[in-house]
């Protein structure tokens, strides 16, 4: 199997994300290919799946990753997995600084990009992956790698 992860990361962390869960495809067997959504998308009938990730910035998502994944549909992967994956954060400490940024963080940037890729037709994988950073610019917070290998290994699992 071949899969396609595509990201777009403004300060990194969105990229340690998707190298991760290419990482874990590899170590299950398959081939991958990395790709920063700003570049050219590649011949995509190559692809058995693909993964979709950004940053949720001011509760929303960048226009690219959505124009990405119009695309998708139209040039090959209408009928094959598609993950989505988002950074969000960072989550405040009490539970009324929670409550008040909520809007700033839900449905992020995996919700949206999950609402364009199902209007789009696409076989949208059940789960989303949201990983959280702890400052602004990151880092990632804890665990949240592992979280991303065990995501990637549930969507092949399930895709293959």
């Amino acid at each position: 199997m071949k899969v396609l992860v595509l990201y777009r990361s403004y300060y990194g962390n969105t990229k340690l994300v998707a190298e991760a869960l290419a990482r874990e495809i590899v170590t299950l067997g398959h081939e991958t290919v990395v790709q920063d959504i700003r570049q050219r998308l590649p011949d995509l009938s190559a692809f058995s799946c693909a993964l979709v990730g950004a940053p949720t910035r001011m509760a929303r998502v960048t226009g690219r990753a959505l124009r990405v994944l119009k695309k998708l549909g139209k040039r090959g992967l209408a009928d094959k997995p598609v993950a989505l994956f988002d950074i969000y954060g960072p989550v405040p400490t009490t539970e009324a600084e929670r409550e008040k940024g909520r809007k700033w963080i839900t449905p992020g940037a995996a919700g949206v990009m999950e609402k364009t890729a199902k209007e789009q037709g696409l076989r949208v994988f059940e789960k989303t992956l949201r990983c959280e950073v702890v400052g602004m610019k990151g880092p990632l917070a804890e665990h949240e790698l592992e979280k991303a290998v065990a995501f990637a290994r549930d969507f092949v699992t399930k895709s293959t």
